[in-house]
């Protein structure tokens, strides 16, 4: 008992002494997204900027047009990172301009109506570039946090955002000019200082976090929809008629929410190596999104509390993103990093225009009750799908190997390797051509490794052109001779 407790109390002195040493050798990246993080709460927290930049009656004008920037945005990000698979937006030197000078013009633009009379063109046209400037900041957010090696990720999140409220707080007490004036001067500071780290030596950590890889991106697009439009729904019923009571208890309650995503975060950094994708959602997220909005909805008013707990669930949601997408770009080549933040980000974006945009007088306690419903069935859903496709793969694995261990024709463990030397299979093409030969269906390998069908199909096409047969009876047979005769 004694020695087990020395064991785990060495390792916590390694795991300190380890992350001391990555966050200060990161400490460009932490510094520059805190000055990011700063300037971003500055605009999205600013009741009286919300109050003069509301368009229409019940909504917050702003919002809805910066989150309708960065769904533009975003999805072109997709397209572009889809069809250009090797292409960098953080080795590219445009995204960090596209960032400056779209957050920075913004933050001028907006603040016109608190100084007088402004044309509303020019007030829209603000909120977009906004949401332009901050998609880039995302994007560059994802993949820069990524060479500090995903263990450590969740930590320097929680970190980051923390210090963002603080440096709110330190400049909300300045003039609505003078806060925007430093909220530009904080979206220079952070592009230069990661644009500094990108281009430094800085490279990827060796670390990575050992949390069981149970989700496909599918289920994570799904979940960043429900998230954003429960944030958005909520956020438009904060906001309301855009009382100054009502304005100012909305964006109190988002950055208490703020907060509470931090300590999430901590606690997913802390227990990572225990739990799996799905259960740091099922644990961190989903609860609090649904108590907010069932809160929501059985108070029939909008009320401080209930909308701090919504917003620390999504806040934590939006963090993990990057997180998520650092892990399953590890686990799975295929869909590379700045795709996976691209689409994911995009999703959560759609999910809170539409929320946003619900009308006025369906967003209500009603409304935040059925989309409780729905994210917790859905939530629920999705992962007794992912448990089930599990067991079935372990309990086939099981039998298959008891099956094969009373054959004359059983594979050995050098089997793949032959492979690979024979035909040239690459090592993912080798691990489905042993499931092939043990007869595994194409679902359940699909299942198994995390990958989507047509993944599976194409990795199969390859494996029979490279073994030059057209069938699996004939490629089962052709690896087998070879496992078995070398």
């Amino acid at each position: 008992m004694q020695e087990a407790f020395d064991s785990e109390k060495e390792h916590g002195r390694a795991l300190s002494a380890r992350t001391m040493e990555v966050l200060k050798g990161n400490l460009l990246l932490i510094i520059g997204s805190i000055a990011w993080w700063g300037s971003h709460y500055l605009l999205l927290w600013n009741a009286r900027i919300a109050s003069a930049d509301s368009l229409v009656s019940g909504y917050d004008g702003r919002f809805v047009l910066t989150i309708a920037g960065t769904v533009v945005a975003l999805g072109l990000a997709a397209l572009v990172s889809r069809r250009k698979p090797q292409f960098s937006f953080a080795g590219w030197r445009g995204s960090y301009a596209i960032f400056a000078v779209c957050a920075s013009g913004a933050l001028g633009l907006l603040v016109l109506p608190t100084l007088g009379e402004a044309s509303p063109l020019a007030t829209a046209a603000g909120a977009v570039l906004s949401g332009v400037g901050n998609s880039f900041m995302l994007l560059l957010c994802g993949e820069l946090h990524a060479r500090m090696g995903v263990r450590f990720m969740p930590l320097a999140f929680a970190i980051e955002t923390v210090a963002g409220v603080a440096v709110f707080f330190l400049l909300s007490w300045l003039p609505v000019v003078g806060e925007m004036v430093a909220s530009a001067l904080l979206v220079i500071i952070a592009a230069v200082l990661y644009y500094a780290y990108a281009r430094s030596s800085c490279v990827s950590s060796a670390d990575s976090a050992r949390a069981k890889v149970d989700m496909t991106v599918k289920p994570l697009v799904v979940l960043a929809m429900l998230t954003g439009f429960a944030y958005g729904l909520v956020r438009t019923f904060a906001i309301g008629g855009l009382g100054s009571s009502g304005t100012s208890a909305g964006m109190e309650s988002e950055y208490i929410g703020t907060c509470i995503c931090a300590l999430l975060l901590v606690a997913v950094f802390l227990l990572q190596d225990r739990q799996s994708l799905f259960e740091q959602c099922l644990l961190f997220v989903v609860p609090l999104v649904a108590t907010g909005m069932l809160l929501v909805s059985l108070h029939g008013v909008i009320d401080v509390v209930p909308t701090a707990i919504n917003t620390g669930g999504f806040a934590c949601f939006f963090n993990l993103m990057w997180y998520f997408a650092a892990v399953l770009a590890v686990h799975d080549k295929r869909n590379r990093l700045p795709f996976l933040i691209a689409l994911l980000f995009f999703s959560s974006q759609l999910g809170q225009l539409l929320g946003a945009l619900v009308p006025a007088q369906f967003s209500n306690a009603f409304s935040s009750g059925l989309t409780y419903l729905l994210l917790l069935v859905s939530t629920l859903f999705m992962y007794y799908r992912a448990k089930t496709a599990q067991r079935s793969i372990r309990k086939d694995d099981v039998s298959e190997s008891a099956f094969l261990a009373g054959t004359e024709d059983r594979l050995e463990d050098g089997a793949a390797d032959l492979w690979i030397q024979r035909f040239g299979f690459s090592s993912r093409e080798a691990e489905i051509a042993m499931l092939l030969v043990r007869r595994t269906p194409y679902k359940q390998i699909s299942a198994g490794l995390f990958i989507s069908d047509n993944t599976v199909k194409t990795h199969v096409r390859n494996i029979y052109r490279k073994a030059g047969v057209s069938s699996r009876e004939e490629l089962v047979e052709t690896l087998r001779d070879i496992a078995k005769n070398g």
